[in-house]
């Protein structure tokens, strides 16, 4: 069964046969793992089209915002499409699958994929990498690993800033550049603090270290397959 979208239509828009998905976990991944990457294939004129997979709810952070959990995730989608707009992608490319954090299993996320694969199946696909650290990111990476065969597009796994360097076996990683600076002004908006507007920073008071280490960097590094 596909997986429902509490945004707009997924039907493919006209013209479109091969965009660039971009599969996010969480609220800030598309930033700290791909945002350099999702800034050129922006700037090269690709359609792009970014999926917000869960609904952040498991995050730490809320302990310090004070927010209920139905607040808590609905700032973070604002955050997530902030950071979209700031990368170069229109709300209209930008989709929230709004499964539950902490319940995405290996079957769900292979949904999740499958959906979007199956749809796009020329597509260029990218998501995080099946070797990172956190078992949701390393769920999505393994669900498109698995249903590669299925897409005749590319298929790209990411890996976070701070697991550049980690001694984890996996395949060799290739490096792209920004053509500006857009991903610095996404992590701004992952910082941002306005209660009024229902902007919390919540990015930056959940993973301060990593933003740290995206900001120091106009590299999104990723591997393929093998």
């Amino acid at each position: 069964m596909p997986v429902t979208v509490r945004t707009q239509s997924l039907a493919a828009p006209e013209g479109v046969v091969a965009p660039v998905v971009v599969l996010a976990p969480h609220a800030d991944d598309e930033t700290l793992a791909m945002g350099p990457a999702v800034e050129r294939a922006v700037a090269d004129g690709l359609h792009v089209v970014v999926v917000l997979v869960t609904d952040g709810r498991a995050s730490g952070a809320r302990a310090f915002t004070g927010l209920g959990v139905a607040e808590f995730s609905a700032a973070r989608d604002r955050e997530f499409l902030a950071a979209c707009a700031a990368l170069g992608v229109p709300e209209e490319q930008v989709f929230l699958a709004h499964c539950v954090d902490g319940a995405l299993t290996p079957e769900l996320a292979r949904t999740v994929v499958g959906t979007w694969a199956g749809l796009f199946p020329a597509g260029r696909f990218c998501t995080t990498t099946w070797t990172d650290a956190h078992r949701d990111h390393a769920a999505l990476g393994a669900a498109l690993r698995d249903l590669a065969p299925a897409i005749t597009g590319e298929v790209r796994f990411y890996v976070k800033p701070d697991e550049w360097d980690a001694p984890t076996p996996r395949p060799a990683l290739s490096t792209e550049h920004a053509p500006r600076t857009r991903y610095l002004a996404a992590c701004d908006e992952y910082a941002r603090v306005d209660h009024a507007a229902g902007r919390y920073g919540i990015g930056q008071l959940s993973v301060p270290g990593p933003f740290a280490l995206r900001r120091t960097s106009d590299e999104s590094r990723w591997h393929g397959l093998a």
